[in-house]
């Protein structure tokens, strides 16, 4: 049976009795486990599934068009034992560009690799030889060469970094992005906070035992000069806390089209922090609403009430604080301080799965936007894009991270709320690769695919497109591709509703795909050249 966990709370700040909260939860008992919670797609349907790990198996909660999860276990022997195990942290990407995510394991003495197969109906994993007591770990980009690598950080020493080599292997290879060479490293977030378009990383820092000032509990930021170069910079900025952090959340927590920080701190005062726009910060807790409480080592953000504004969710008492929409919030206490955040039954609401239980958002009459994303030049999975949703409340804006937080691993779809508004003007989606795709007058409440150059900025239109094109467009029954140059052809198409569901795959002969078994409505297609290359174009099946 079912029963409402969500209860109010008296603010710890002086304040009365609280409303009723703008939503509330109900949990569902799951079959879980002790290690860190992911709930993320894995097998590309763009639904948010739960992963869990039992010894020699992998088991898969696929989550269904009705909103069911239905589990499958994938026998895996080796995995949930020893250095295979996820006890202190898991992330989630393609790396090898196959379709599938696969899944990084942080423990005490190693990382190991869970990589799914071409198909997505089996595992095999790889454990790397170098001992780390690895803490946060992170899917990134980092060289922005289309190519996922692999970020962990290290607890006693420098923290590593595995270079992807395009072969679809990940390589140990530090001077990729050589960072300070001590310990205490504890949680890396990539995020772009000086929007200038490509990606930067914060990391808190915690070592215990380490005196006031030591460079194991100084937090820092690498700026990315984008040329494969990172300056470390966090004093200049104002956010180099030495209170010893676990995590921070990085979100535009003032809607102002830039990432402010939450920072949670063992040993002193939590840190809110507003972004200037100009590279520093200013840290705005005393007047944020948010009890000035210590020792959390989670922290997360997500908007869960759908209007519009990024909320928290922590360890500490009143752990789940909803934004106010002028850089204050108002806490609640509820049964659940921490997991993987997702929307587990698709109903633009976003849930929090933790080791025993999911907790389901009861929604509200708000209304939401999903995007989901495709990379062509950039990393399949989209990481490190800036999707912008602009309105009559001006401009929201997420980014699309893998392993955010001290441990968990949540959803990779894009989230947005609106409120009440009637309607949104524009969907704005800056790939890594530079290509900008904008989707002029999107409806809400709906789950939005993009394939990255489908939908060009009108500015680069001609170079994002490239040199195919496809007529008639609108079309019954057909489609000519026309080619600017004789010696490249089209071998492969494959068609994509906006849902981002494939509907059509085939070989292409002659030059013309043939779609007449399609449903009126817009598609995208994907065409491969003879050079293995890849273009995408928006089409209108009558």
């Amino acid at each position: 049976m079912k029963k409402n966990y969500f209860l109010g709370s008296l603010l710890l700040c002086g304040f009365s009795l609280l409303a009723q909260p703008p939503v509330t939860f109900t949990s569902t008992g799951f079959p879980g486990g002790n290690y860190t919670s992911c709930a993320i797609d894995m097998n590309g349907d763009y639904l948010d599934d739960v992963v869990t790990v039992q010894p020699d198996q992998l088991t898969i909660h696929f989550q269904q068009p009705d909103g069911q999860l239905v589990p499958t276990i994938f026998s895996v022997p080796g995995i949930g034992l020893g250095s295979v195990t996820p006890n202190w942290s898991i992330a989630g990407g393609d790396f090898d560009g196959n379709g599938y995510n696969d899944l990084v394991f942080g423990n005490g003495n190693r990382v190991s690799v869970i990589k799914a197969n071409d198909d997505g109906a089996g595992y095999t994993f790889h454990v790397y030889p170098q001992n780390i007591f690895s803490q946060r770990t992170n899917f990134v980009d980092i060289d922005n060469d289309g190519n996922l690598d692999l970020f962990v950080c290290h607890d006693v020493a420098q923290s590593h970094v595995y270079r992807n080599n395009g072969d679809g292997e990940l390589l140990f290879d530090i001077s990729m992005m050589p960072t300070l060479a001590v310990g205490g490293n504890y949680a890396s977030v990539f995020v772009d906070y000086d929007n200038d378009g490509d990606m930067d990383m914060y990391m808190a820092k915690c070592r215990g035992g380490a005196p006031e000032g030591d460079s194991r509990r100084v937090n820092l930021l690498y700026t990315n000069n984008g040329n494969g170069t990172f300056t470390e910079n966090a004093a200049e900025a104002g956010i180099n806390d030495g209170a010893q952090s676990w995590s921070s959340a990085w979100a535009d927590f003032d809607n102002d089209g830039d990432f402010d920080m939450i920072l949670s701190n063992i040993s002193d005062q939590n840190r809110l922090y507003r972004n200037n726009g100009d590279g520093t910060f200013t840290d705005v807790y005393a007047g944020s609403g948010i009890a000035s409480q210590v020792g959390s080592w989670e922290v997360m953000h997500a908007d869960f009430d759908n209007d519009g504004y990024s909320d928290f969710l922590w360890q500490n008492n009143l752990n789940l604080y909803f934004n106010n929409g002028n850089m204050t919030f108002t806490g609640y206490d509820v049964a659940f301080a921490q997991g993987a955040v997702a929307d587990l039954n698709n109903d633009g609401f976003l849930d929090v799965q933790t080791e025993n239980g999911i907790y389901y958002n009861s929604g509200n009459p708000n209304k939401w936007l999903k995007v989901q994303l495709q990379g062509i030049e950039s990393n399949r999975n989209g990481i490190g894009a800036r999707v912008e949703i602009h309105g009559s409340w001006g401009i929201q804006v997420r980014e699309v991270r893998s392993g955010q937080g001290f441990g968990h691993m949540s959803s990779l779809n894009v989230h947005f709320g609106i409120g009440s508004a009637n309607g949104i003007e524009k969907v704005v989606v800056k790939w890594p690769s530079g290509i900008i795709d904008v989707i002029e007058d999107p409806s809400s409440n709906q789950s939005l695919f993009v394939l990255e150059g489908s939908s060009p900025e009108l500015s680069v239109a001609e170079n994002q497109i490239g040199k195919f094109n496809l007529y008639p467009n609108p079309t019954n029954d057909y489609l000519n591709i026309s080619n600017d140059n004789s010696g490249t052809t089209i071998t492969k198409a494959m068609i994509y509703d906006l849902s981002g569901k494939m509907v059509l795959s085939s070989d292409v002969n002659q030059q013309r795909i043939f779609v007449q078994e399609l449903a009126a409505g817009t598609y995208i297609a994907l065409l491969t050249d003879t050079a293995g290359k890849q273009h995408t174009q928006k089409f209108v099946k009558n």
